[in-house]
């Protein structure tokens, strides 16, 4: 039995999903986690996304889709050729580490701060619900600004950004994937942050960014038709 816990405004939740879709396993997913119940679940970071696959707890996306390849090795999430593999765990480790952030300090930018409060306000414990914006400052609002991503100027992080959109366009090329025919664990990590970057309107300078470069809206299309997701 696999059980996912965590919101669909992660997108690391977003990427256990797609996988999970992709490989065609059978899953529970629970959105809303309370505080209590994830310091249980996961007392060692206390974050989302968590996986519980036959009783045992399992943390970090990373780890997670390797499990996902243990239980089901087809289809794959990695290549079997080593050295596109090393590629595609590459990139996912960028996603998940650095992409992830332009798209967090975009959304609590001042212009996209109160449509990302009112987004996140529902995970809030009703009790709790006057003091939302206060808490999701506290508890979200400032990690970007911790990172350093939260700190640029907002043209610069957009000047930033755009880059790295353009990159994405160079490292894709002319192939459907990343690095393959087949989407992998690396099309999955950007595919989340992709998704909670275009999704519900919150931060429209991302979504004109994709929305410039077809290669990126063509991929997003695939690897969504791929996974059903």
């Amino acid at each position: 039995m696999i059980e996912i816990f965590g919101p669909l405004v992660s997108p690391f939740v977003i990427k256990l999903l797609a996988a999970a879709d992709y490989k065609g396993l059978e899953y529970r997913h629970q959105e809303y986690v309370g505080i209590r119940e994830l310091r249980a679940l996961n007392p060692i970071t206390g974050k989302v996304p968590v996986a519980r696959i036959d009783g045992e707890v399992l943390i970090d996306t990373s780890f997670i889709v390797r499990r996902f390849d243990e239980i089901q090795p087809t289809p794959a999430l990695f290549s079997g050729d080593p050295l596109i593999a090393t590629k595609q765990r590459m990139l996912e480790d960028w996603s998940d580490e650095s992409f992830y952030w332009y798209n967090q300090a975009l959304r609590w930018a001042p212009q996209n701060e109160q449509r990302t409060i009112e987004q996140n306000s529902r995970f809030v414990p009703s009790p709790l619900k006057l003091f939302a914006k206060p808490l999701l400052r506290q508890l979200v609002g400032k990690q970007p600004m911790s990172q350093g991503m939260g700190r640029l100027p907002n043209e610069m992080l957009i000047s930033e950004l755009t880059q790295r959109f353009d990159d994405l366009v160079v490292l894709l090329g002319d192939s459907p994937f990343f690095y393959s025919e087949q989407p992998s664990v690396a099309d999955f990590a950007i595919y989340g942050v992709f998704n909670t970057g275009i999704e519900g309107g919150i931060t429209p300078e991302f979504a004109e960014l994709v929305s410039l470069r077809p290669r990126l809206s063509e991929w997003r299309l695939r690897v969504r038709e791929a996974t059903g997701h």
